[in-house]
This record gives structure tokens, sequence and C-alpha cells, in this order.
């Protein structure tokens, strides 16, 4: 008797859902430098008014995005579908502060609606997982991550086609991106790969925006070459471009078949 209540309680406590809005100590090892600072440091501390200066207004409101980063990654350690059903709750919810608080100043902007496509996705909710990585695309085209997100949208709607196109684009933004290289060679893309993009002059990169862009995010889900690329590279120039969208909406690049 004594040994089954004792397995039952270790049993329990192995299934139990943290519910904490903090990061603990070993999570916070995982956190960029900035959630620690917003967490841990004092609102008069150098550090606090470094990152301050470099993330914009919302550094104030970054610990939303820092509980969101983690709970996603607790989301990825969670041993039953109630566990993880709850972490992305959690997630979308502080993601979703963010949205709304967001400044125009906002150094992770991109990132923002980039990560909360991922949870989206996760969530089983194609539709806004695309509508958020398009909008992080129309903030920062070389950001990698979305690309590969929205090929797998369409993959798994039985969309080849479209995947490729999309990762096409991509290599046309970051031609040296193995991860993309490799989606295209699986989805049926012929070498050479892709042109990229001749661009006419370099984008001018405020300290404030090379210095946050610099700081790795958290790891939300495994996969190659998925860091934010430098907001340093060179932007897109002004071209002639195919025809995009669906007969019902003609302004959203990578949209889900209808």
């Amino acid at each position: 008797m004594g040994w089954g209540i004792v397995a039952s309680v270790m049993c329990a406590h192995a299934g139990a859902i943290d519910v904490s809005f903090q990061p603990n100590a070993a999570e916070m090892l995982r956190m960029p430098p900035y959630c620690q600072v917003r967490f841990n440091a004092p609102s008069t501390s150098p550090e606090w008014k470094s990152w301050q200066n470099q993330i914009g207004v919302n550094f104030i409101d970054i610990h939303h995005y820092c509980a969101a980063l983690n709970y996603v990654n607790r989301y990825w350690g969670a041993r039953d579908a109630r566990e993880r059903s709850y972490y992305l709750e959690r997630a979308i919810g502080n993601y979703d502060y963010m949205v709304k608080a967001e400044k125009p100043d906002f150094a992770l902007r991109a990132e923002l609606y980039s990560n909360r496509g991922e949870v989206f996705k996760l969530m089983g909710r194609p539709g806004e997982a695309v509508k958020d990585f398009n909008h992080a695309l129309s903030i920062n085209p070389r950001l990698l991550k979305p690309y590969l997100q929205i090929a797998d949208v369409h993959v798994a709607g039985k969309s080849t086609t479209r995947a490729l196109e999309t990762v096409t684009e991509g290599l046309r933004q970051l031609p040296d991106s193995k991860a993309l290289q490799r989606r295209y060679l699986e989805l049926g893309g012929k070498k050479p790969f892709p042109e990229p993009i001749v661009t006419q002059a370099t984008e001018t990169v405020t300290p404030q925006a090379a210095a946050v862009t610099q700081a790795p995010e958290a790891v939300v889900e495994p996969g190659p070459d998925h860091a934010a690329p430098s907001v340093s590279e060179p932007t897109k120039a002004t071209e002639p471009q195919p025809a995009i969208g669906t007969p019902n909406n003609p302004y959203c690049r990578f949209c889900p078949p209808e």
C-alpha cells in the first residue's frame, strides 16, 4: 500500500503542469539575454537601460514575449497532450499581448509574428499561422523560419507546388541557406538554385536593430538553420513579380490553397 501511494505521487508529480509565468533558473539559461535582464535586473540598472534602448519602448513588455518563448520550450518537453495544450494556450496568450502592445520601434516585430505563427501551426490552425508568417516576411523578407514553416503547411495540405514556390522565394532572399537548399531539392527543385535578388542599396542598420538581432532567440523547435538572419543583410530590390495569391485574396503570397 505504501509503495503504491509513493508511485502514484511520483507519477502525478512527473505529469504536473508548470503553471509558473517566470522561467526557473534552468529555463532562464535558454532565454535570450534581454529576457534575463527583464526578469532579474532592476529598472535602474545599466543593463536594463541598454536593452531598452536597443529593443524600444516595448522592452517594458518583453517579459510576455520571453514567457511565450519559454512556454513553447516547455511544450517540447511535455509528456502528454494535456500539458502540451496548456503550454500552447499560454504561449499564444502572451504573444497576443505583445501584438496588442506592439510599438513601431519594437526591434523584434518580425520574430514576434514568426513565433506566434509557429504556435498557431502547432495548434492545428494553419490559416492563422500562414497569415502571421507572411506578416513576418513583410517586415523582414530575409527571416528564414517563415519560409520553412509556410512550406511545411503547404506540404501538409498536399500542395507541393506551392511549397516549392515558397522555398524558391526564400532562396532568392537567402541564397546561402543550407536549410532552404535542402528543402528545395526535397520538393523537386532542380539545380542550379534560384538566382538571388540583386540589391541596389544596402539597408541602413540602426545600432538598436543590429544589437538586438545578435542576441539568439530561444530554440522552440528543432531544425537546422533556424536562427534569424541579421537585419544588416541587403534588402530586396524593387522588381516585377509574378502573380500571387488566390482568386479571393490576391495579396497573400503563400496562403494555403482554397
